[in-house]
């Protein structure tokens, strides 16, 4: 099945002249589908059991049925720090997301926002670099 069916976001879009709603094939065993395999071996399996397929299916319409992106560049690091650890991720890759649901999540930045960002991120590392010079 394609990505796009399960995309609530556009809930009236059409996909090759169906309805999206009526492109979900809800009869079909869910025992089979990898994504609901994988959610619902998480949980107890007699829970587990007391969904129907269509909240299955619900599930995994509300969820995206996306599996994981892949992005060009991508670190996932895990930093151990006393008795503790910490996650790092970075990831780059081209935006996707349309401009408006960008604004309404209020994720729009501005070229000042950026250039904010990078003095923040810049300004310490500067100021470190210069004082590793002056004393070394």
């Amino acid at each position: 099945m394609a990505l796009v069916e399960f995309d609530e976001r556009t809930p009236n879009k059409k996909v090759q002249g169906k309805n999206i709603e009526k492109s979900i094939d809800r009869k079909t065993d869910s025992s089979e589908d990898p994504f609901i395999k994988h959610y619902f071996s998480r949980i107890d399996p007699d829970i587990a059991a007391s969904f129907s397929n269509d909240q299955k299916h619900a599930i995994k319409q509300m969820f995206g049925a996306r599996g994981y992106a892949k992005h060009p560049v991508e670190v996932r690091r895990s930093i151990p720090f006393g008795k503790h650890r910490f996650y790092l991720i970075f990831l780059l890759g081209r935006e996707r997301r349309a401009y408006e649901r960008l604004k309404s999540e209020g994720q729009a930045a501005g070229y000042i926002t950026y250039a904010l960002a990078s003095a923040f991120w810049l300004a310490p590392a500067i100021m470190i670099a210069a004082l590793v010079h002056f004393f070394a």
